[in-house]
């Protein structure tokens, strides 16, 4: 316990008023000078700081489950965010307009703790491709890396394949390999290119890994 009254805690408080009562009540005439209307002020103070300690710990509970519910959101509304910026960066739009929306421009900066996605496809069934997807630094093992939310996957349909994001258009952001592309009879036969990166849990991408090619059965 502390050594003066004004640095106990308000457990070791609460502790002294309960002892003060009791040893009052069970040993009255040790303390003559205590009345009864004093004794009657410290059973009901006690009561009241117990009361309000307990509405205080009720509210901080309260607190942190609304700080958990609101960072929560907070991180949702960034990954929005980054991904509005990233979908018209890489679709061409000029920088200036990105601009005029408000996002800083650091704020697409990738995890530097983060490796590359690592795609294989399957064709096996027509007009559908089965995008698998692992770590490149780990390819027997299907966990993402620590931090990575998902992988965004974006294509390029027909034609050679991409110089980078901005000759792709954005498929999906995949929480969990396999994906299930499907395709119209009409694309049957064209070649289909597919670009990967993580998607981190604060909303930040990690690089591309290797560009990956596979043809649409018919």
């Amino acid at each position: 316990m502390a050594d003066t009254l004004s640095s106990v805690s308000d457990a070791e408080l609460l502790t002294i008023l309960d002892q003060l009562q009791q040893t009052l009540a069970n040993k009255a005439t040790d303390y003559p000078g205590i009345t009864t209307a004093m004794k009657d002020d410290l059973a009901t103070i006690k009561d009241l700081y117990y009361d309000k300690l307990l509405a205080r710990a009720t509210a901080q509970a309260a607190a942190k489950s609304a700080t958990i519910d609101k960072d929560a959101v907070r991180r949702n509304a960034e990954v929005l965010i980054r991904s509005v910026r990233n979908i018209n960066k890489a679709g061409g739009v000029d920088e200036v307009k990105i601009t005029a929306l408000g996002i800083p421009k650091g704020d697409s900066k990738a995890s530097p703790t983060a490796t590359v996605p690592a795609g294989a496809v399957d064709t096996s069934v027509r007009l559908r491709h089965t995008i698998r997807w692992t770590d490149a630094a780990t390819l027997d093992n299907k966990r993402k890396p620590r931090g990575a939310m998902g992988v965004e996957i974006w294509f390029k349909l027909d034609g050679p394949p991409p110089t980078d994001e901005k000759d792709c258009s954005f498929l999906t952001l995949d929480s969990a390999t396999p994906y299930l592309a499907e395709y119209s009879g009409t694309d049957a036969g064209k070649m289909a290119h597919y670009l990967l990166r993580w998607r981190m849990a604060d909303g930040s991408v990690g690089g591309w890994g290797e560009t990956v090619s596979a043809t649409i059965t018919g």
